[in-house]
């Protein structure tokens, strides 16, 4: 049997298309501002003008409705010619 990637997922992605302000410290002190688009109690996916590297921690400074206020960078991909996706993983 053939399972899709949304099969495998823990936890239910939901569509959450909204502006939010992070840090990426002590690499960039200043607030920087990115699109999500997907949310689960995991994690969650964006878009940004900003490139992060793997495995970088950010510090969410906006009130989405997410458990943590930490995440790390586990996945990132260029979408556009400024623009990458990606895919963060919440932490304590």
């Amino acid at each position: 049997m053939v399972r899709s990637a949304s099969n495998e997922r823990r936890h239910v992605r939901k569509t959450c298309i909204t502006p939010f302000a992070y840090r990426v410290p002590p690499r960039v002190p200043s607030l920087l501002i990115g699109i999500t688009s997907n949310i689960s109690d995991s994690g969650m996916c964006i878009y940004s003008d900003n490139h992060l590297n793997e495995r970088e921690d950010i510090e969410i400074r906006s009130s989405l409705p997410v458990p943590y206020v930490r995440a790390t960078v586990r996945w990132i991909k260029k979408d556009a010619a400024d623009l990458y996706k990606m895919g963060l993983m919440f932490v304590e």
